[in-house]
């Protein structure tokens, strides 16, 4: 069964807020805010979901952002 543009709409907001939610924790929330407009572009949501992985897992703030802009 496919899932509607309004439920893949919500997954993919989910998944925004809980990968920024991760970020904030780890790293300086002002640091995050800097690639808030980037994570917020990405319209797919299997990416997003990588990187919220990677953004449980990266040593480093600086590491995470080259994976985004990679």
């Amino acid at each position: 069964m496919q899932k509607s543009s309004f439920a893949e709409y919500f997954e993919r907001k989910n998944t925004i807020e809980l990968l920024l939610d991760v970020l904030e924790i780890r790293f300086q929330p002002n640091n995050v805010q800097t690639l808030k407009p980037m994570i917020e572009s990405i319209e797919e949501l299997q990416t997003l979901k990588r990187l919220h992985r990677e953004a449980v897992q990266v040593p480093s703030f600086d590491e995470f952002r080259r994976i985004l802009e990679s």
